[in-house]
């Protein structure tokens, strides 16, 4: 057991993928592309990658229902223009993702969904990593999917009132620096809808994403590292989490590090850098 490692998952309050070689070494391939504003080729990569990844993500979320696309900077860009938009009270649950109310201050967060306001949720959930069971609610939901892609193979249920879906590239594939990120409306979108009919989007984070998904499955870098997660988890007496490369304790000396009752959220990447099993 490294001291060392041991002693930054107790200091770090964040999680994040471990650098991947061979993500890192299919970045290298991407050029850095640019189109004229207006000569629609920008939306037809888009209008691409979109198709892509519908088929790509099928097997997880059905996005059937959610016939508007948007490339955005991350899921925290997601944020960004959702709270930017939105005018109704909305709700969070304790442990889950806090940017949105960092910036607004409007939301209100809740040990039990109330049935009328907005609910914003992560699933995986960002309080653990773990899938949840998310039932049909009366709510508008806007729901947070950042971490699919560091997860197995799972069906998750939509409920039938979300109203956005989003996605990352970061969490599965260490591309926090690319800000590359998707979301899917059901209605178009009162912000990324007028910036979508001027292609205002990052064009070449477009060409990362869909060297991702034409090079990936879904579930490929889960795969890889599971075993590595199992092996840490197994030596310094952690619960490994559905995502990767987070574990899970509720072992007094992580107390600093709980987001959700007495569970500690735990970073493994530091660990799994370089790790040859993973390679």
């Amino acid at each position: 057991m490294n001291k060392a490692y041991k002693s930054i998952m107790k200091k770090n309050p964040w999680v994040q993928c471990p650098v991947i070689t061979s993500v890192q070494e299919l970045l290298d391939t991407i050029k850095i592309v640019n189109y004229t504003r207006g000569e629609g080729k920008a939306q037809k990569r888009l209008a691409h990658l979109e198709n892509l990844y519908r088929e790509w993500i099928k097997d997880i979320v059905d996005l059937t229902d959610f016939k508007y696309c948007y490339f955005v900077n991350g899921v925290t860009d997601a944020i960004n223009q959702w709270v930017a938009t939105e005018d109704r009270p909305w709700q969070f649950k304790e442990g889950d993702y806090e940017y949105a109310n960092m910036i607004s201050g409007n939301g209100s967060k809740v040990k039990n969904i109330n049935s009328t306001d907005v609910l914003y949720i992560s699933n995986p959930s960002c309080a653990t990593g773990n899938f949840i069971e998310l039932n049909e609610l009366p709510n508008p939901v806007i729901l947070d999917c950042a971490y699919l892609g560091s997860t197995e193979k799972r069906r998750i249920n939509v409920p039938t009132t979300t109203e956005q879906i989003w996605f990352s590239f970061s969490k599965g594939w260490g591309l926090i620096g690319q800000r590359a990120g998707l979301v899917f409306t059901k209605e178009p979108h009162k912000s990324l809808d007028p910036m979508k009919r001027v292609e205002a989007w990052n064009y070449t984070s477009v060409e990362v994403a869909i060297a991702i998904v034409q090079n990936y499955a879904i579930d490929t870098v889960h795969s890889l590292y599971k075993p590595v997660q199992q092996r840490l988890c197994k030596e310094y007496n952690l619960e490994p989490s559905d995502c990767f490369f987070i574990a899970n304790s509720k072992n007094s000396e992580y107390a600093v590090r709980r987001r959700l009752g007495d569970i500690a959220r735990l970073d493994l990447s530091y660990m799994m850098n370089g790790d040859q099993h993973a390679q």
